[in-house]
């Protein structure tokens, strides 16, 4: 008889009705290794912010900065800021924990122009808008 609360609960954790969130692997103030493009091996991205706005459809909106790629454009700094992008977009980018200690710009004042915007949430991978950065400060 003392089983069959074990048993009850192993039941409901097998079909997902015990009502406890699976814990987030991501957490802001980690650096990760991506699946950069050809010639961008070293880039980082760090999760800056984590948030969840009251009955926001798109869940988690992890706020990102990303650096050490590279650009068409020698004039521009690889490195940015601010990206606002969803879990679906981590889960196919990021490939291991990276170098803690990189240095990573303020995302603070894109945040908030994000916020006064009401942006949207890339849903691409990384890579991809590192590489849709490149085309447009290219002029391609």
């Amino acid at each position: 008889m003392k089983r069959l609360p074990i048993l009850l609960l192993a039941v409901m954790a097998a079909v997902g009705l015990t009502g406890l969130a699976e814990p987030d692997r991501y957490a802001a103030g980690q650096v990760w290794e991506y699946h950069t493009r050809p010639g961008d091996e070293g880039s980082l991205l760090k999760i800056q912010r984590i948030e969840t706005a009251p009955g926001d459809k798109r869940g988690s909106i992890y706020h990102i900065s990303i650096i050490r790629f590279r650009l068409s454009n020698a004039a521009m700094t690889p490195t940015l800021q601010h990206s606002p992008v969803s879990r679906e977009t981590l889960d196919a980018s990021v490939s291991q924990l990276g170098d803690q200690s990189a240095e990573f710009p303020d995302p603070s004042e894109g945040i908030a122009q994000w916020k006064a915007d009401n942006g949207g949430v890339f849903t691409i991978t990384v890579a991809e808008i590192v590489d849709l950065i490149d085309r447009q400060t290219s002029g391609g």
